[in-house]
Protein backbone atom coordinates (compact mmCIF):
# COMPACT_ATOMS: atom_id res chain seq x y z
CA UNK A 1 0.00 0.00 0.00
CA UNK A 2 2.71 2.31 0.68
CA UNK A 3 4.42 1.44 -2.13
CA UNK A 4 1.20 2.32 -4.61
CA UNK A 5 1.03 5.74 -2.31
CA UNK A 6 4.73 6.59 -2.63
CA UNK A 7 4.46 6.02 -6.77
CA UNK A 8 1.31 7.85 -6.78
CA UNK A 9 3.33 10.59 -5.28
CA UNK A 10 5.65 10.38 -7.77
CA UNK A 11 3.75 10.32 -10.85
CA UNK A 12 1.94 13.37 -9.78
CA UNK A 13 5.12 15.23 -9.06
CA UNK A 14 6.46 13.95 -11.99
CA UNK A 15 3.37 15.96 -14.11
CA UNK A 16 3.40 19.25 -11.59
CA UNK A 17 4.61 22.77 -13.32
CA UNK A 18 8.16 22.97 -12.83
CA UNK A 19 7.92 21.15 -9.68
CA UNK A 20 6.05 23.13 -7.67
CA UNK A 21 7.48 26.51 -10.08
CA UNK A 22 5.21 28.94 -11.58
CA UNK A 23 1.98 27.12 -10.88
CA UNK A 24 -0.21 30.44 -10.05
CA UNK A 25 -0.84 32.89 -13.72
CA UNK A 26 -2.90 36.16 -13.82
CA UNK A 27 -3.89 36.94 -17.13
CA UNK A 28 -6.04 40.04 -18.10
CA UNK A 29 -8.16 39.93 -21.40
CA UNK A 30 -9.32 42.41 -24.13
CA UNK A 31 -11.54 41.50 -26.75
CA UNK A 32 -14.98 41.73 -28.60
CA UNK A 33 -18.39 40.74 -27.37
CA UNK A 34 -21.54 39.67 -29.50
CA UNK A 35 -24.67 38.85 -27.61
CA UNK A 36 -26.50 35.91 -28.74
CA UNK A 37 -30.46 37.38 -28.44
CA UNK A 38 -32.81 39.15 -30.04
CA UNK A 39 -36.14 41.65 -28.47
CA UNK A 40 -38.88 41.25 -30.82
CA UNK A 41 -40.18 44.39 -29.78
CA UNK A 42 -37.40 46.65 -30.21
CA UNK A 43 -36.64 48.36 -33.31
CA UNK A 44 -32.88 48.89 -32.91
CA UNK A 45 -30.46 46.52 -31.54
CA UNK A 46 -26.68 47.02 -30.71
CA UNK A 47 -25.57 43.50 -29.44
CA UNK A 48 -21.99 43.97 -29.82
CA UNK A 49 -19.93 45.94 -27.97
CA UNK A 50 -16.25 45.56 -25.73
CA UNK A 51 -15.84 43.39 -22.63
CA UNK A 52 -12.55 42.21 -20.59
CA UNK A 53 -11.74 40.01 -18.53
CA UNK A 54 -9.55 39.15 -15.36
CA UNK A 55 -8.36 35.79 -14.18
CA UNK A 56 -6.53 34.30 -11.31
CA UNK A 57 -4.82 30.30 -12.11
CA UNK A 58 -3.40 27.92 -10.60
CA UNK A 59 -2.18 24.96 -12.42
CA UNK A 60 -2.25 21.58 -10.92
CA UNK A 61 -0.07 19.61 -13.52
CA UNK A 62 0.87 20.68 -16.72
CA UNK A 63 -2.92 19.89 -18.18
CA UNK A 64 -5.20 21.39 -15.49
CA UNK A 65 -5.72 24.58 -13.83
CA UNK A 66 -8.20 25.64 -11.36
CA UNK A 67 -9.56 29.42 -12.74
CA UNK A 68 -11.47 32.05 -10.97
CA UNK A 69 -12.21 34.70 -13.33
CA UNK A 70 -14.48 38.50 -12.87
CA UNK A 71 -15.84 39.32 -17.00
CA UNK A 72 -17.07 42.44 -17.89
CA UNK A 73 -19.48 41.20 -20.48
CA UNK A 74 -20.38 44.60 -22.67
CA UNK A 75 -23.33 46.50 -22.43
CA UNK A 76 -26.50 46.68 -25.17
CA UNK A 77 -28.45 49.22 -25.83
CA UNK A 78 -32.10 48.85 -27.52
CA UNK A 79 -34.50 51.59 -28.71
CA UNK A 80 -38.14 51.14 -28.68
CA UNK A 81 -41.01 52.70 -30.47
CA UNK A 82 -44.90 52.69 -30.68
CA UNK A 83 -47.60 55.26 -31.59
CA UNK A 84 -51.34 54.72 -30.25
CA UNK A 85 -53.09 55.35 -33.88
CA UNK A 86 -56.31 54.19 -31.78
CA UNK A 87 -57.49 56.97 -29.46
CA UNK A 88 -57.61 55.74 -25.51
CA UNK A 89 -60.63 57.00 -24.24
CA UNK A 90 -61.07 57.22 -20.04
CA UNK A 91 -63.59 59.03 -17.63
CA UNK A 92 -62.13 62.33 -15.45
CA UNK A 93 -64.81 62.93 -13.41
CA UNK A 94 -67.38 64.06 -15.74
CA UNK A 95 -65.15 64.21 -18.80
CA UNK A 96 -64.31 61.93 -21.07
CA UNK A 97 -60.66 62.74 -21.91
CA UNK A 98 -59.09 60.66 -25.32
CA UNK A 99 -55.00 60.86 -25.80
CA UNK A 100 -53.20 60.12 -28.94
CA UNK A 101 -49.37 59.74 -28.48
CA UNK A 102 -45.84 58.62 -29.84
CA UNK A 103 -43.72 57.11 -27.62
CA UNK A 104 -39.73 56.47 -27.82
CA UNK A 105 -37.21 55.10 -25.22
CA UNK A 106 -33.80 53.97 -25.22
CA UNK A 107 -32.88 51.03 -22.72
CA UNK A 108 -28.84 50.09 -21.66
CA UNK A 109 -27.96 46.79 -19.91
CA UNK A 110 -24.91 46.23 -18.43
CA UNK A 111 -23.25 42.51 -17.78
CA UNK A 112 -20.93 41.16 -15.38
CA UNK A 113 -19.81 37.97 -14.76
CA UNK A 114 -17.75 36.10 -12.02
CA UNK A 115 -16.83 33.02 -12.48
CA UNK A 116 -15.13 29.53 -11.14
CA UNK A 117 -14.06 26.48 -13.35
CA UNK A 118 -11.47 24.32 -14.84
CA UNK A 119 -9.25 25.03 -17.35
CA UNK A 120 -7.13 21.43 -19.99
CA UNK A 121 -4.55 22.19 -21.59
CA UNK A 122 -2.17 20.16 -23.79
CA UNK A 123 0.99 21.80 -25.48
CA UNK A 124 1.04 21.14 -29.82
CA UNK A 125 4.46 21.57 -30.28
CA UNK A 126 7.54 24.37 -27.99
CA UNK A 127 5.95 26.82 -26.39
CA UNK A 128 2.18 26.46 -27.75
CA UNK A 129 -0.63 25.02 -25.94
CA UNK A 130 -4.20 24.70 -26.78
CA UNK A 131 -6.98 23.97 -24.42
CA UNK A 132 -10.54 24.53 -23.22
CA UNK A 133 -12.48 25.63 -20.11
CA UNK A 134 -15.62 25.19 -18.26
CA UNK A 135 -17.49 25.95 -14.78
CA UNK A 136 -19.84 27.87 -13.63
CA UNK A 137 -20.37 31.74 -13.32
CA UNK A 138 -22.82 34.30 -11.50
CA UNK A 139 -24.14 37.02 -13.99
CA UNK A 140 -25.34 39.98 -13.00
CA UNK A 141 -28.21 42.40 -15.46
CA UNK A 142 -28.29 46.25 -14.48
CA UNK A 143 -30.66 48.23 -16.98
CA UNK A 144 -31.12 51.65 -17.33
CA UNK A 145 -33.53 53.79 -19.44
CA UNK A 146 -35.09 56.94 -20.57
CA UNK A 147 -38.38 57.54 -22.25
CA UNK A 148 -40.27 60.26 -24.03
CA UNK A 149 -44.06 60.27 -24.98
CA UNK A 150 -45.84 63.52 -27.32
CA UNK A 151 -48.97 63.68 -28.31
CA UNK A 152 -52.89 65.33 -27.64
CA UNK A 153 -55.15 65.09 -24.93
CA UNK A 154 -58.65 66.14 -25.58
CA UNK A 155 -61.31 66.88 -23.23
CA UNK A 156 -65.25 65.74 -23.92
CA UNK A 157 -68.36 66.74 -22.43
CA UNK A 158 -70.59 63.61 -21.53
CA UNK A 159 -72.28 65.10 -24.24
CA UNK A 160 -70.01 64.60 -26.86
CA UNK A 161 -68.70 68.32 -27.29
CA UNK A 162 -64.74 68.98 -27.49
CA UNK A 163 -63.89 72.21 -25.23
CA UNK A 164 -60.40 71.65 -24.82
CA UNK A 165 -56.94 70.01 -26.22
CA UNK A 166 -54.00 70.56 -24.61
CA UNK A 167 -50.27 69.08 -25.45
CA UNK A 168 -49.27 65.30 -23.87
CA UNK A 169 -44.84 65.18 -23.18
CA UNK A 170 -42.98 64.24 -21.08
CA UNK A 171 -39.87 62.42 -20.39
CA UNK A 172 -39.02 60.12 -17.26
CA UNK A 173 -35.69 57.98 -16.37
CA UNK A 174 -36.39 54.26 -15.54
CA UNK A 175 -34.97 53.22 -12.54
CA UNK A 176 -32.20 50.46 -12.09
CA UNK A 177 -33.58 46.90 -12.87
CA UNK A 178 -31.19 44.21 -11.87
CA UNK A 179 -31.15 40.48 -12.31
CA UNK A 180 -28.73 37.91 -11.76
CA UNK A 181 -28.16 34.16 -11.46
CA UNK A 182 -25.95 31.08 -12.70
CA UNK A 183 -25.40 29.13 -15.61
CA UNK A 184 -22.59 27.46 -16.94
CA UNK A 185 -19.53 28.77 -19.38
CA UNK A 186 -17.38 27.45 -21.89
CA UNK A 187 -14.76 28.18 -24.18
CA UNK A 188 -11.16 27.31 -25.89
CA UNK A 189 -8.01 29.13 -26.46
CA UNK A 190 -4.51 28.69 -27.58
CA UNK A 191 -1.87 30.21 -25.85
CA UNK A 192 1.62 31.21 -26.52
CA UNK A 193 4.07 31.62 -24.10
CA UNK A 194 7.87 32.27 -23.62
CA UNK A 195 9.32 32.41 -20.03
CA UNK A 196 7.02 34.14 -17.25
CA UNK A 197 4.80 35.22 -20.05
CA UNK A 198 2.39 34.13 -22.47
CA UNK A 199 -0.50 35.14 -25.25
CA UNK A 200 -3.79 33.67 -25.71
CA UNK A 201 -6.33 33.42 -28.15
CA UNK A 202 -9.57 32.87 -26.88
CA UNK A 203 -13.20 32.40 -27.20
CA UNK A 204 -15.43 31.71 -24.03
CA UNK A 205 -19.31 31.63 -23.86
CA UNK A 206 -21.52 32.80 -21.12
CA UNK A 207 -24.50 31.17 -20.97
CA UNK A 208 -27.10 33.93 -19.37
CA UNK A 209 -30.62 31.86 -18.82
CA UNK A 210 -31.70 30.96 -22.33
CA UNK A 211 -29.10 33.81 -23.96
CA UNK A 212 -25.53 33.54 -24.58
CA UNK A 213 -23.03 36.20 -24.18
CA UNK A 214 -19.44 35.61 -26.46
CA UNK A 215 -16.04 37.08 -25.58
CA UNK A 216 -13.51 36.63 -28.10
CA UNK A 217 -10.17 38.15 -27.15
CA UNK A 218 -6.75 38.61 -26.68
CA UNK A 219 -5.15 37.86 -23.44
CA UNK A 220 -1.47 38.67 -21.21
CA UNK A 221 -0.81 35.92 -19.29
CA UNK A 222 1.80 36.03 -16.18
CA UNK A 223 2.88 32.79 -14.70
CA UNK A 224 4.47 33.23 -10.76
Amino acid sequence: MKKIALSALIALASTSVNAGEQSFYLKASLGYVQFDSEDHFAVKEDLNSTGYAFTFGYRVNNYVAIEGSMANLGTIHRDYEFSVHTPEMYYDYDDIVIENYDYKSTSETKLKSYSLGLAFSTQIQQNLNAGFRLGVHQWCEETNGRSTYSGTRSRYSEAGRLYEVEPSNGSYKWDSDKESGSNPYYGAEVNWSTGDWGITLEHTIYEIQDDKSNLSAVGVTYSF
